[in-house]
């Protein structure tokens, strides 16, 4: 078996990275590297993953993999796995580690012992390796290096084995971490396996299937009913990239789109995206009363008065511009991920969408589409009625140990699509065009055919046909 140990090395190189997330201003303002106070998600050795807000002059714990300083973190590339190595939270980039070339061996496991006796190292000379690692004073290369040493079985195991064996002592002993943008994949795979429960078991397969059925794309101007915590709207704000308009509609007075403030999206995007409350959604409500106040009044208003008269001047306008979006209609898209009935959403919100626009319902319980796909189907509103759902099979992929991983999730909610289409009246004053120009291009080909021109129409010649026929044959 060809090893490749890793090595750390200091870098003072910087190098220009595109954002995950491109927007005009986001490429104007080029922070291709982490800036304070930006959301990361930092992948830690043992597999696990945790979201942090890197604030200056603090430090980030990890647990029993220590803490490094957050302004040593800022300034440096995303992607790269850093090292802490001294008690200070001083950190350094790491090579990751190549896949090895594994050899074809005959060895098996069957004559190992498996259990405390084959390491020769005792209990508190362990402990006391871990102590000097979390100072600082020894490698965790080094530390796993005395394991294998120790172990008097490790000889006897196959290949496999000993890069299993090595695997699990990386994860309890380096102190190696990776940052990562977050992102719409990063974001709803953490979210998938940390708390389901909060973006209603949507997984990132489905969701992609979503996007793409909705025809999500830049400068659309689409409907968003979401209560999974603003997951779709921020894949959809992140789809456009601050180009478009984004109306969403909620319960109670302010949403809940908490993953928006994990998603690092500047203003640009931002101002891309309206709320409304299902409250607020009835055309025949008035706007909420407002009235300026004259410039008497204005210069008798404290510094904080007149703070507070401005930001609720601001939040009525706000407030009145994105209901007008709402009743001004012309969407192209609309997308309902909701606890209520989906045809009862519907059926209220099919006046606001454009004509041969998609439909896209989400929902964790088929049984939940199976009403709203009736209606669809019976709706003279609606095409194409559908329900779908993705499969996502995860694998593992290591040197002569690719398989499908054992356990999976079991499913990623299912999916309702239609294309809205709008219901005119028949004119009749089309057919008889339609059909004399098919008689016509009919007529042409013959010709052609026999080139002979026939100018009489068909009815007269079957009508001749039919007067010099006898009573026998006609009767025949």
């Amino acid at each position: 078996m060809t090893e490749l140990t890793a090595s750390p090395t200091l870098t003072t190189t910087t190098t220009t990275v595109v954002p995950a997330i491109t927007a005009q201003d986001d490429i104007d303002d080029q922070f291709p590297h982490i800036q304070a106070f930006q959301n990361v998600l930092i992948h830690m050795p043992s597999g696990n993953v945790k979201f942090v807000n890197l604030k200056p002059n603090t430090s980030v714990s990890m647990g029993k993999f220590g803490t490094f300083q957050a302004d040593n973190l800022i300034g440096q590339p995303f992607g790269l796995s850093y090292e802490i190595y001294d008690q200070n939270g001083s950190i350094r980039p790491t090579k990751n580690w190549a896949l090895a070339t594994v050899e074809e061996t005959t060895a098996n496991n069957q004559t190992i012992l498996d259990n405390s006796a084959v390491q020769t190292l005792t209990h508190e000379e362990i402990e006391k390796l871990k102590e000097e690692g979390l100072k600082g004073n020894m490698d965790a290369n080094e530390i796993i290096q005395k394991m294998v040493e120790s172990h008097s079985e490790f000889s006897k195991k196959t290949e496999y084995s000993k890069a299993k064996y090595i695997q699990r002592k990386k994860k309890k002993f380096l102190k190696v971490f990776t940052p990562v943008r977050p992102t719409l994949s990063s974001i709803t795979k953490y979210f998938f396996t940390k708390n389901p429960d909060k973006i209603k078991n949507l997984r990132i397969d489905t969701l992609s299937q979503l996007l793409g059925m909705a025809n999500i794309h830049a400068h659309s101007k689409v409907l968003v009913v979401d209560d999974t915590q603003g997951l779709i709207v921020a894949a959809v704000a992140e789809r456009m990239g601050g180009f478009g308009t984004i109306l969403g509609l909620h319960e109670g007075e302010s949403h809940n789109y908490d993953i928006l403030r994990y998603m690092n999206f500047s203003k640009h995007i931002l101002d891309t995206i309206h709320t409304v409350p299902f409250s607020r959604a009835d055309p025949a409500d008035p706007d909420d009363a407002w009235e300026d106040k004259t410039e008497e009044e204005l210069k008798e208003l404290t510094d904080n008065a007149m703070r507070s008269y401005l930001r609720r001047k601001k939040a009525a306008e706000v407030k009145a511009h994105s209901r007008k979006l709402l009743f001004d209609g012309g969407f192209d898209g609309l997308i309902i991920s909701s606890s209520y009935a989906p045809e009862t959403v519907l059926q209220y919100l099919t006046k606001y969408l454009n004509g041969s626009r998609p439909v896209v319902i989400y929902s964790y319980h088929k049984e939940a589409l199976l009403s709203a796909s009736h209606w669809m189907r019976k709706s003279e509103d609606y095409l194409q009625a559908d329900i779908t759902e993705s499969s996502l099979r995860q694998y593992q992929v290591l040197p002569g140990r690719t398989h499908p991983e054992m356990n999976m999730s079991a499913s990623g909610g299912y999916l309702l699509s239609g294309l809205r289409v709008i219901n005119c009246e028949f004119d009749p004053s089309l057919a008889p065009a339609s059909d004399n120009n098919r008689r016509g291009k009919k007529r042409k080909a013959e010709t052609k055919k026999t080139g002979e021109e026939n100018t009489e129409p068909v009815s007269t010649e079957m009508d001749a046909m039919a007067s010099e026929a006898t009573p026998l044959e006609t009767s025949s």
